[in-house]
């Protein structure tokens, strides 16, 4: 029993550490190619949108792990109507996993120059911020369904 506890975690462990790991090989290879493109404005357009990829990425495993921790509480109890609930649990998490991305979707879409400009862009890194929070913004449904399977 105690090796099985110690593999799963383990296993755990460094699927998360693998999961860091490539994001920060993301983050890294994106600040690389954008600083060859653009220089210093685009690295510091990149600095003032990468909040709001962390904040869509909090979101989604915020709801994922609520899902996640009820689907547990209702497979231990081992009761009858147990799966229909589960059912339940997932489907709203779908539906709010979604509604969320969709928001922030809008907001890129529509509010991209005002957030720009609450995150501090200036006159000189407003085009490229606005542009990057844009397309960061768009794939929010994707990141944030992507956060509920993990």
């Amino acid at each position: 029993m105690q090796k099985a506890v110690i593999k799963d975690f383990s296993r755990y462990i460094s699927l998360n550490i693998l999961g860091m790991l490539g994001l920060s090989f993301y983050i890294l290879a994106d600040t690389y190619f954008i600083s060859k493109a653009l220089g210093a404005v685009g690295i510091a357009s990149l600095n003032l949108s990468i909040p709001i990829y962390s904040f869509i990425h909090g979101v989604g495993l915020m709801v994922g792990m609520g899902a996640a921790t009820r689907f547990s509480i209702l497979k231990s109890q081992h009761k009858k109507d147990s799966i229909n609930k589960i059912n339940i649990v997932f489907s709203n998490a779908m539906k709010i996993g979604l509604l969320m991305g969709i928001l922030f979707l809008l907001i890129g879409l529509f509010g991209a120059k005002h957030l720009a400009n609450v995150l501090g862009a200036d006159s000189l890194t407003l085009a490229f911020t606005q542009a990057y929070l844009r397309i960061i913004l768009s794939f929010s449904p994707f990141f944030i369904i992507f956060d509920l399977s993990i």
